[in-house]
């Protein structure tokens, strides 16, 4: 009779059969030495005693019995893979109950969350006022609202879906902002914006004199290291920037005068699409006209 046993041994031989007991003896090459019975350090492998191989009794089939065996295998494998379907579903629904309870918790909209980003010039003179409407606060997002919300006139809102912005974490509970995200809210912003004619202006550690603008903006800035004024100005289609902690006199930089500029180019950056070009050690002069 051809006697099987279990697919774990079909690889190993068969060496006797108890028809009897249905059982079988099987070996392979010991998993420990590798048949060799012993180490080159150690001596007789204690795995098989130096016989070099690995034996078992186990359960010996008929043909007709193999194959029930293998059916209600079978049938054991289709049950535990719908019990498995059936546990990762439980874990989803439950996933998403606590996403939408976090949802709720944060004022969000549970059946279409969005973040709304307060879009306009200079944020930062209305934080206040945002702040007393519910507004909140974040590095990647500027200030934002997790609802449709009036804002001041002369801005405006910006809807973001959340899951372009967060990633939900099951495991623990909680949502992490994606590394993504503040590009996300650049490129939203970015599309609003007229297109920029702004190039940037000379080279890096770049001497530049006698160039021939108008100051457009003089607004302090605060920082871990103190504050410093900020001035923008435009040459022709040109945006430039420069932070100073010794700014001249009131008299001497008047928004909206045109002034020749001799500053030295520190950086290249690009804002909300602009081209900005950043300039140190500045010195400005009055044009009369």
């Amino acid at each position: 009779m051809n006697w099987k046993v279990a697919p774990t041994y079909e690889n190993w031989d068969i060496e006797s059969i108890d028809e009897a007991a249905h059982k079988a003896t099987v070996s392979c090459n010991c998993f420990k030495c590798g048949g060799t019975g012993s180490y080159a350090w150690f001596g007789v492998c204690f795995r098989c005693s130096g016989t070099g191989k690995e034996r078992k009794i186990v359960k010996a089939y008929t043909p007709e019995e193999y194959e029930r065996y293998m059916k209600a295998q079978a049938r054991a494998k289709e049950k535990r893979v719908e019990k498995e379907k059936e546990r990762q579903q439980n874990l989803k629904d439950k996933s998403e109950e606590n996403k939408a309870e976090l949802l709720a918790k944060w004022g969000f909209d549970a059946e279409n969350p969005c973040i709304y980003v307060v879009f306009g010039e200079n944020t930062y003179s209305i934080k206040d006022e945002i702040k007393t409407r519910g507004g909140r606060y974040n590095p990647a997002f500027g200030w934002h609202f997790t609802r449709q919300t009036e804002v001041p006139a002369g801005y405006s809102l910006i809807p973001i879906a959340f899951d372009d912005v967060y990633d939900w974490l099951p495991m623990v509970k909680r949502f992490e902002i994606k590394e993504t995200a503040k590009q996300v809210v650049e490129d939203a912003k970015n599309a609003l914006l007229p297109s920029s004619k702004s190039e940037f202006i000379g080279e890096l550690k770049e001497r530049i004199r006698g160039l021939k603008v108008t100051l457009t903006g003089a607004r302090a800035v605060s920082s871990p290291y103190g504050t410093s004024i900020m001035f923008t100005f435009k040459q022709e289609d040109n945006e430039l920037v420069w932070f100073t902690s010794c700014p001249p006199d009131e008299k001497d930089a008047i928004v909206g005068h045109e002034y020749s500029l001799i500053g030295t180019v520190k950086d290249h950056k690009t804002y909300h699409g602009v081209k900005q070009t950043y300039l140190n050690r500045c010195i400005l002069k009055e044009l009369v006209i």
